[in-house]
């Protein structure tokens, strides 16, 4: 007969065995629940659930001209980017059809009454009507699903820092976004916490005079470059810096052997601007601003200057990397210069046009931005600016990147992005 061993189990010990059973049956489930949500990030149309927009600005920075009537340097116009996931509790979903996506400013309904763009615009070769920016987009409208489908994105907003009713600047405006049914125009979400950073604190008037600053530049241009533009302006004639000097932020490939107009720019004056008691940094004796204070994010709080080398360097360094190849707007700093590899951009891409492309979970990769999680450059989160910080606090409870797997997963899940695990430690 075969024997067996019986082995009987009495008292503390049973409870010891069946508490280890429970905390086993416990990690198993959870593990399970971890394993199906976060293989499930995927795209969808609208349905039942509670939805979380991620959206921010372009630029950490945008800035225009206060005065269009000699010529045009930057036309306004911020552009916003936004992701909308909608969060069942089993599994998040990149939601890209199904809705309607729409922006609006908080307090910021026209600007033609504001700046002058609209007066000369036609000269500069844009045919818009007061209120609409050089895309097509006025200050409130719907967004346009991106190429890819993963964000939608309203361009070239003409936004300034000027409030309705007011003529105090204000360089953090917020903007709305308002998610609805396609089908019903239900209201699926509503955020109103997104910063669009907007100045015309440009600092041309601090050399060039305060009156008739615009004129005093033609007359420089005139007299260093050997042009006539100050005569053209007598007859009617106005310019796009973009006409001569090649100009990648606006799409614009100038006039051969003229060089670009960043590089230009930068390279006259490198060696023209003496330090000013007050200003720093000394981007900010040009660039916005002494008020607006447009440097503001993480590498800001953590004590690195803009003109630090991994960055964009001094005024002479962005304009000779350009004249040895790198393109202006097309080249810009990579995160990977100071972090890690696995935190660089995306090959090919800029930091606003990057995805996370290395968790470990392959269904997240390629869905999300880096800067709906991250923020605009110059601005990263966490910003010194109270406004920037008000979308993760409104999400998270206080002010960072989005770094909480709770934002969109179950509490207690602890996920990993960039290939190491995120510890919830708030």
């Amino acid at each position: 007969m075969k024997k067996y061993r019986v082995t009987i189990i009495k008292g503390r010990s049973v409870l010891l065995a069946l508490l280890t059973i429970a905390a086993c049956a416990l990690f198993i489930a959870a593990l399970s629940t971890y394993l199906s949500r976060t293989g499930k990030m995927k795209k969808s149309s609208a349905a039942a659930g509670d939805y979380l927009i991620l959206a921010a600005s372009e630029q950490g920075m945008y800035f225009y001209q206060r005065d269009f009537d000699a010529f045009l340097l930057l036309p306004p116009g911020n552009t916003l980017r936004a992701q909308v996931f909608r969060l069942t509790g089993e599994q998040v979903e990149l939601v890209n059809s199904g809705i309607d996506v729409f922006y609006s400013i908080v307090d910021n309904t026209t600007s033609a009454d504001k700046i002058n763009f609209w007066n000369f615009a036609a000269y500069y070769g844009y045919d818009v009507e007061p209120n609409v920016g050089i895309t097509g987009n006025g200050l409130s409208g719907r967004m346009q699903l991106s190429q890819d489908g993963n964000y939608y994105v309203a361009t070239a907003i003409p936004l300034t820092p000027y409030n309705d009713g007011s003529r105090v600047p204000n360089p953090y405006q917020l903007a709305v976004i308002t998610v609805t049914d396609s089908e019903s125009g239900e209201v699926l979400a509503q955020i109103s916490d997104v910063v669009m950073p907007v100045a015309d604190e440009m600092g041309c008037l601090n050399c060039h005079g305060i009156v008739d600053t615009n004129l005093n530049i033609l007359s420089a241009h005139d007299r260093i470059s050997n042009t006539n533009l100050l005569e053209q302006l007598s007859q009617g004639t106005r310019h796009r810096c973009a006409d001569c000097h090649r100009d990648n932020a606006l799409g614009a490939s100038g006039v051969p052997g003229v060089p670009p107009l960043s590089q230009a720019i930068h390279r006259f004056h490198a060696d023209r601007m003496l330090p000013r008691s007050g200003i720093t940094p000394d981007c900010y004796r040009c660039h916005p601003g002494p008020v607006a204070q447009f440097y503001r994010g993480a590498m800001y709080m953590a004590g690195i200057s803009c003109t630090n080398a991994n960055c964009h360097g001094d005024m002479l360094n962005v304009a000779l990397t350009q004249a040895v190849g790198r393109q202006a707007w097309l080249n810009q700093p990579d995160c990977s210069n100071c972090h890690r590899e696995v935190y660089g951009t995306n090959m090919g891409k800029l930091y606003h046009e990057s995805y996370l492309l290395n968790s470990p979970d392959e269904e997240m990769n390629n869905i999300i931005l880096c800067i709906s999680c991250h923020n605009s450059a110059h601005a990263e989160w966490v910003s010194t600016n109270s406004l920037d910080n008000l979308l993760p606090i409104r999400i998270m409870g206080y002010p960072d990147f989005i770094r909480r797997c709770t934002v969109c997963h179950r509490a207690g899940v602890l996920g990993r992005a960039h290939a190491y695990y995120i510890e919830e430690t708030r």
